[in-house]
């Protein structure tokens, strides 16, 4: 049962369905046997997790190695009276071929050309201000153009981040672009303002 329901919410799937015919209350709105009758009796199961305020629900749909997680399928139950309001968060990890201990998805390393080097090596960037230029005393770090990294103003310290190649990096006071960095070839990289 999902955590948190109550004992008297602990219906079955055919208790339910059961429950849901006899209570005549989608009686004219839903044909018998139809898959809508099967969802609103699932909604009723304990297949359903009840909504309550400030909740949230996170689940995961693919395995650590980047293969489906079937048990992950899921869906919405239907809204018989009232309102429902939800909202989404998603949040993409995908595997990151390349760096030590990286997870394998079979079936996407077998559509890669045995050719194609596909070893990415992470790098690593540092940012100081050294303080010397009053330009930048209230400097910000961005990942790409609009991305927020980190305050880069004078006596901040030393930012450092893991990049890849390709990353690009910016420098930004009061909202306008100063310097842009692109990580190229190399392992490390120091820039200073």
């Amino acid at each position: 049962w999902p955590v948190g329901q109550s004992e008297s919410e602990r219906v079955l799937y055919p208790q339910a369905l059961q429950n849901l015919r006899d209570s005549g209350d989608l009686s004219g709105v839903l044909e018998r046997g139809s898959w809508e009758e099967e969802m609103v009796a699932k909604c009723r199961s304990r297949l359903a997790v009840r909504p309550h305020s400030g909740r949230a629900v996170l689940f995961y749909s693919q395995h650590p190695n980047g293969e489906e997680d079937k048990s992950s399928l899921h869906g919405g139950c239907p809204v018989l009276e009232g309102e429902k309001y939800a909202a989404n968060l998603w949040v993409w990890n995908t595997i990151r071929d390349g760096y030590p201990g990286a997870p394998r998805n079979p079936r996407a390393a077998a559509k890669k050309s045995p050719s194609q080097d596909t070893t990415v090596k992470k790098k690593t960037a540092t940012f100081t201000n050294t303080g010397s230029n009053p330009l930048f005393d209230k400097a910000e770090l961005y990942y790409g153009e609009n991305q927020f990294w980190a305050k880069l103003g004078k006596g901040s310290g030393t930012i450092s981040v893991n990049t890849w190649e390709g990353h690009v990096w910016t420098l930004k006071v009061g909202g306008k672009l100063m310097k842009r960095w692109i990580i190229r070839e190399g392992l490390r990289y120091n820039y200073k303002i």
